[in-house]
This record gives structure tokens, C-alpha cells and sequence, in this order.
């Protein structure tokens, strides 16, 4: 098609654009271009304006002298051996027990650093994992929870805001998100040269208890790093007794929905009783909770001011959503809305923020989160989600925009085409590709099989080149 036509007279050239390096840096996290996401995690690189242009290899070469020491009394880069050299001069037997008895106390203190690592759990072999192994990957998790939702009772309708919110304090957890940026790195098109790797605190948001083991539901974007599609590093949680759990484990996520489960290692937590959202009705009451702007449990209240509201375009939720006037701010998201009874009838997510709106939020209901959060808790992922099998991140600079790809992985419809590492995806069929929103975006209309082209741009030797290719989707395990 004519508006992927691109040849390097239609991109602006500029001798200080940087050239892709012959190799890549260090292999990134897996992350997979799916529904919502691209496989696996990946390496966080911002674009930046000069990097070192390429040099050649530098190729060893031979000493021009022969080694210092050299027993056999002959230089092996210039003189052949002769048929029998001299033999090495006799170690005395005092030499003998010397070494012998070294190499016995070596093999000891080394024995002893090896029990030393293994009792501080050091020392990741990286075995292969047995058949029926499971990971967030499989479909066989069988010692999880499920969601259920507990019938209305009516005697329990009428609660007053502070008994909704004394009923669920502890089941409400605050999240503290971190992200890993590079020090004193140099970075452009299309890879990065990384330094140092550090944590920083990302933002907060806000969780729900599941499970009294440590189940916790929350929002996709709060435990997920919206330009690469790949878990955060880091997310802790914190209880109102002040309890603070570190790195919690990422059990699945879903952007299509929004929503995601995490899961700390405890056994006495307090988990939330769920309602039946699809009984409310315009004006029923509702409490909302959670950790906004990071101020720790702040509630609101207000009113359900719509039903199956359509936000797909404004969010990318698949799900229709509650319309509610409780205050929802940043922070609020992946907390719980409560009823009049104290159950917790939907997931906050998302508010319009433009000049002109006010007070107008937006909650996942949670009859239609049941089933996401269940998928995402028996497999990690949810069934029907299409993919590209590569991982990559949003790469923006001056000139160009799209979805840089990093790594093509086995299996992925990628691995057998022109295709390869450092192309930028540009377009989806007719579609165009500025970022991993907008492609994951167009993969989206898409259901696994169905077959799409794919554009893209390859930088080489400071020039810019666009060519397509065709491949059949396939489902996200992620």
C-alpha cells in the first residue's frame, strides 16, 4: 500500500542519526506482544541522541616474544619441538607433600564455601524444572483460589460509610511500585548501551486481599510497565497493621481488562467479601477506598451514576464499565468499590481527566472480572489472547515511531521471516503503529489464526529501509 511505501528519501537524514551496532546488548526479559501484551520482559532504554559509531573487531595477535617461562627451552611461536625435549626438571618430594597437602586444604575450604552459599540459599543452577512443573505459563495450577461472590443479604444493606469502611481496612492493601532505570548509559536506534542498574519507586496504587494466603487482585497497569508490556520489577505491599510484604510475586495480568493478581507469602490474611454487581441499579450507594496519591486509605463515596458505560476507546478495557462520582484518583486504581453492604461490587480503575469533567470514574463490575481474575489464577494468563511471540518496547525519536522489537522468540510467526531484531513496527495492516498501545491496539481486533501484515522500518548504515511481511497470529501464554 502507498502510505507503507517508504524508501530513505522519505525519511529526513541527519548525519548524527545513530547506527544500529553490530551486535545487541544484554538479552532483555521476556515479554510477548499479545492482548494484552508482548512476551515477556525486556530491558527499560530510552532513546537518546548520540551513541559511539561502530569500529571493527580488534583481532589478537601473537606475542613477538616468546613466553617468559618456557620449561622445554624452546619459543612454540617460532621453533618446531624437537622429536624429544628435555624433560622438566624433578620436583623434590618435599615439594610434593607441600602441594599435596595445598590441594587438600583447597578442596576443604572450598567444600566449606559451597555449604556456606547453600545454606544462604546462593548458587541458581538452572535446572530444568521436571515434567508437570507449573508456572505462570501452565494450565494446571490446582492449590489456587477462586473468586466467588457471596449473595446479598438484605438485613446487611444501609451500612453507614464508616462501618463500610472499619468492615474492609484490612483487606484493602497499599502498592508500592518500583522500575529499573540504567546509570551512565548511552542510548539510541536502535539498542542501548546500559550501565549500572538501580530500582526507583514507579508510583502506589491500590489492592484487594482475595485469599487468606496471600491472593491479591489489582489493576494490569499497576503491576505492568505500560511501554513494554513486561511485569515491574518490584511491588510491595503493605497492610494497615502496618505489615509490609517486598516483591510480590506476579501470578498474571490482563490488559485488555485491566486487571491483574499478585501474591505475598502470608497465611492469615483478611480477604474481602465480593456482591453481585449486576444488581445495582442508578443511585445505589457506594464507598470507594484506596491509596490516593499515595496518601495511604483514603475513602470517598458517591453514587453508581452509570451502567456499562463503553470505554474502550478512552482506556482499551474490554470490559464495560461502572460510572460512579466517588472520587477516583491516581493511586485509587486496583482498589475496591464497595456497596451499602461493604462488599466489594467492582475494581476502580480509570476517571476521565480533561478540563471540563469532574467526578466522573470509572470501576471494573466485579461479575464480569470473575471469570479474567479466575483465568489469570488457574494460567496465568487468559485463554484467546493473540500474539507476536517477540519482546521489544515503544521507541520514539525525532523521525520515526512504532514498536521496537528486541528479541524474536521460538515459535513466535516472526522467526521465520525477514524479520530480526531492531526492525520497528510501524503498521498493522492498514493500521498504524506510533507505540505498544496502538499495536497492541490493532492486535486486538484480531483473533489467534487470523493472518496480518506487518510493517516495518530497518535502520542500516545510516539509512532507512521499509519492507512488510505476513504471518498468522498466535495465542499469548502470558
Amino acid at each position: 500500500m502507498d502510505q507503507w511505501n517508504y524508501t530513505p528519501d522519505n525519511f529526513p537524514q541527519d548525519n548524527t542519526e545513530p547506527t544500529p551496532p553490530e551486535t545487541a546488548p544484554e538479552q532483555p526479559t521476556e515479554v510477548p506482544a499479545e492482548q494484552p501484551s508482548v512476551v515477556e520482559p525486556t530491558p527499560h532504554i530510552e532513546a537518546a541522541v548520540d551513541r559511539p559509531t561502530d569500529t571493527e573487531p580488534t583481532v589478537p595477535t601473537r606475542p613477538s616474544t616468546p613466553p617468559s617461562y618456557n620449561p622445554y627451552g624452546w619459543n612454540p611461536y617460532t621453533t618446531p619441538p624437537s622429536s624429544e625435549p628435555p624433560k622438566p626438571p624433578k620436583k623434590s618430594r618435599t615439594g610434593l607433600v607441600i602441594g599435596v597437602i595445598g590441594g587438600v586444604c583447597a578442596v576443604i575450604i572450598v567444600a566449606l564455601s559451597v555449604l556456606l552459599v547453600l545454606s544462604q540459599g546462593g548458587f541458581d543452577l538452572n535446572l530444568p524444572e521436571p515434567p508437570g512443573a507449573s508456572d505462570n505459563g501452565d494450565d494446571d495450577r490446582t492449590d489456587v483460589p477462586t473468586l466467588e461472590i457471596t449473595e446479598l443479604d438484605e438485613d446487611a444493606q444501609g451500612l453507614s460509610t464508616r462501618d463500610i469502611v472499619k468492615q474492609n481496612i484490612d483487606s484493602t492493601v497499599l502498592l508500592t511500585m518500583y522500575t529499573t532505570v540504567s546509570d551512565n548509559y548511552h542510548s539510541g536506534f536502535p539498542f542501548s548501551e546500559q550501565g549500572t542498574e538501580r530500582e526507583v519507586e514507579a508510583g502506589s496504587a491500590t489492592g484487594i486481599v482475595m485469599s487468606a494466603d496471600g491472593y491479591i487482585i489489582t489493576n494490569w497497569h499497576c503491576v505492568v510497565d505500560e511501554t513494554t508490556g513486561e511485569p515491574l520489577p518490584r511491588v510491595d505491599v503493605k497492610l494497615y497493621n502496618g505489615t509490609v510484604y517486598e516483591r510480590a510475586t506476579f501470578i498474571g495480568a490482563d490488559q485488555s481488562t485491566d486487571l491483574a493478581v499478585i501474591k505475598v507469602n502470608a497465611t492469615d490474611l483478611q480477604p474481602a467479601d465480593f456482591g453481585d454487581s449486576s444488581i445495582l441499579q442508578l443511585g445505589d450507594k457506594v464507598v470507594a477506598l484506596g491509596n490516593a496519591g499515595g496518601m495511604g486509605w483514603s475513602a470517598t463515596q458517591g453514587i453508581v451514576s452509570g451502567l456499562e458505560r463503553d470505554v474502550y476507546e478512552d482506556t482499551g478495557y474490554a470490559i464495560k464499565c461502572l460510572q460512579v462520582d466517588a472520587t477516583i484518583n491516581p493511586g485509587n486504581s486496583g482498589g475496591p468499590l464497595f456497596n451499602a453492604a461493604g462488599q466489594v461490587i467492582a475494581v476502580n480503575s480509570a476517571k476521565i481527566v480533561a478540563e471540563g469533567y469532574e467526578g466522573i470514574g470509572f470501576s471494573i463490575p466485579i461479575n464480569e472480572a470473575k471469570t479474567v481474575i479466575n483465568e489469570l489464577l488457574k494460567s496465568g494468563y487468559v485463554t484467546g489472547r493473540v500474539a507476536l511471540g517477540i519482546t521489544g518496547q515503544t521507541y520514539s525519536d525525532a523521525y520515526y515511531n512504532g514498536f521496537l522489537i528486541y528479541t524474536i522468540e521460538d515459535g513466535s510467526p516472526l522467526k521465520h521471516t525477514s524479520a530480526q531484531k531492531g526492525d520497528l513496527i510501524v503498521g498493522v495492516d492498514d493500521q498504524e503503529v506510533t507505540d505498544y498501545a496502538t499495536l497492541r491496539s490493532a492486535l486486538a481486533q484480531h483473533e489467534v489464526g487470523d493472518t496480518v501484515t506487518l510493517h516495518l522500518l530497518r535502520s542500516t548504515n545510516r539509512k532507512v529501509e521499509s519492507f512488510s511481511i505476513t504471518i498468522e497470529l498466535i495465542e499469548s501464554k502470558q
